[in-house]
């Protein structure tokens, strides 16, 4: 308090206050001979309370990227600069020994990002605003199938069905003209021209049953021809296992009785093996001639 201090001088404390800090005045004049003066830093006090928020950012869990490379890593330290905040990071991980255990990066530059997700515990004001903002910008997008059920393009998706459609109907009445039983109610033309709705009326359960009953016979017929040319070559076989045996008994007595002849003419002649009378029978053709 100044008891009695003019005005000038007070205009000169106000001159000597230092640069660059916002001082507040305050004049108050109780009476006509009494003014109290008070001077505030406000300056200071603002530049206090920032430094003080930007060191909550300590801790947080973040990406860093060098070299094009993404590494995870947690904020250190904090220093505050006259353009821009730059945060130290200490690396949980790299991968050599030449790249840097920890690195300082700009606040909010491009090569510096949060975790997903981040800390909640170790978030800043100015990180929780972003956040939820990007939360809401995600949020507001629809999804892909919700775009599909409010604009569904009904025109593309009903031709593409209507041809796939026709493409089936078209393949089952082949593959019926193809297997159809023998005299069956539907010819081969009627299925050639039935729609798709009388092609899904269509009796499958007869259509089946009788081709099982066909393909049953076919087999049975074949079966039967096979066993009959079986028989008859069995019999055939038989016939002539028998005309052979026949023929070897009559060579059998022919041989017997050339022996015989042979030892009328010549007493002294000694022949018991057939293979013996054959050589002897050549000698005697041999010498003749």
């Amino acid at each position: 308090m100044v008891d009695d201090e003019p005005e000038e001088e007070v205009g000169q404390k106000r001159e000597k206050r230092k640069p660059g800090k916002h001082v507040t005045v305050k004049e108050e004049k109780k009476d006509s001979n009494e003014v109290v003066v008070e001077l505030t830093d406000s300056a200071g006090e603002e530049e206090s309370a920032e430094l003080k928020r930007l060191q909550k950012d300590k801790g947080l869990h973040v990406e860093v990227r060098v070299n094009k490379e993404w590494y995870t890593g947690r904020v250190t330290a904090v220093e505050v600069g006259k353009k821009a905040v730059r945060w130290k990071v200490k690396f949980d991980y790299v991968p050599t020994d030449v790249t840097p255990r920890d690195r300082w990066v700009e606040r909010g530059s491009e090569d510096v990002r949060l975790m997903k997700p981040p800390s909640p515990e170790h978030q800043s004001p100015n990180m929780e605003q972003q956040q939820k903002q990007q939360e809401e910008v995600v949020a507001a997008q629809p999804s892909t199938s919700e775009c599909v059920r409010t604009e569904p393009d009904t025109t593309a998706t009903s031709s593409s069905s209507h041809e796939i459609v026709d493409l089936l109907a078209q393949t089952l009445r082949n593959c019926l003209r193809y297997f159809l039983p023998p005299n069956f109610p539907v010819s081969k033309k009627e299925l050639s021209s039935m729609s798709s709705e009388e092609l899904v009326a269509f009796p499958l359960k007869e259509y089946f049953k009788q081709y099982e009953i066909g393909l049953q016979n076919l087999c049975n017929s074949y079966q039967t021809r096979a066993n009959a040319q079986a028989k008859a070559c069995g019999e055939k076989l038989h016939a002539q296992e028998q005309k052979l045996a026949e023929t070897k008994e009559k060579l059998q007595k022919l041989r017997t009785n050339i022996v015989a002849l042979l030892q009328k003419v010549q007493e002294d002649i000694d022949i018991n093996t057939d293979d013996e009378l054959d050589a002897y029978i050549e000698d005697l053709i041999t010498r003749g001639d």
